[in-house]
């Protein structure tokens, strides 16, 4: 009788130990699911940041897609003149909205840093592009009746093959949204399509056509 009771014990804290070392298992990958989340994501907008963006063009663009690059017009002007509490809210907006423009297109969306967004678009069409281009930048207000802030944006689309690198492609969506800030319309990458001549300040010369 005591040899069973004995055993039962020895076989319960055995059984207990390994119940003990999953959990301690499990909880030290949801832990580190957080951190590597954390590490990829905006914490502002909860959109990917420039890291997450990098590692999700690395893994979908096996057989090519668009990269829209969005930048908000005049950004500085809503600090300087709300605060920067509202224009957190302005980014926190765009970022909700290009959340949605790519959970619906089966896309990415990220914040580059400061006011410049990023949508990855694999397996749409240039049409598309333009379109989903064309809502992400249409006009984003927050606030009260009272005192709203409202903000448009401009948006560069490149096309990157498969063969493309990250660079390459940010590099080419850039210089389309230089355009976009020049001509007041979403611009599309050509080839042969270089930044403006001469090189001026990338704020100064994204903001020429929206200066007061």
């Amino acid at each position: 009788m005591r040899k069973t009771v004995a055993a039962g014990l020895i076989a319960a804290a055995f059984l207990g130990g390994r119940l003990s070392v999953t959990s301690t298992i499990r909880r030290l990958r949801q832990h580190n699911d957080v951190l590597a989340d954390q590490v990829r994501t905006d914490p502002l907008t909860g959109v990917l940041n420039r890291v997450g963006l990098r590692q999700a063009y690395a893994a979908a663009n096996d057989r090519g897609l668009f990269l829209i690059l969005v930048d908000l017009d005049m950004f500085k002007s809503v600090n300087d003149e709300h605060g920067h509490p509202a224009g957190d809210q302005v980014l926190s907006a765009l970022g909700t909205r290009l959340a949605d423009l790519a959970a619906r297109h089966r896309g990415w969306a990220g914040r580059l840093g400061g006011d410049e967004f990023a949508l990855l678009l694999p397996g749409c069409s240039e049409t598309v592009a333009r379109q989903v281009a064309a809502h992400a930048v249409s006009d984003i207000t927050t606030g009260s009746r009272a005192e709203s802030v409202r903000v448009r944006g401009s948006a560069g689309i490149a096309y990157a093959a498969a063969t493309a690198s990250w660079s390459d492609a940010l590099t080419a969506a850039d210089i389309a949204l230089y355009h976009a800030k020049q001509w007041g319309e979403v611009t599309l990458f050509a080839p042969g399509m270089g930044y403006p001549q001469p090189p001026a300040p990338r704020r100064r010369a994204r903001d020429a056509r929206s200066a007061p």
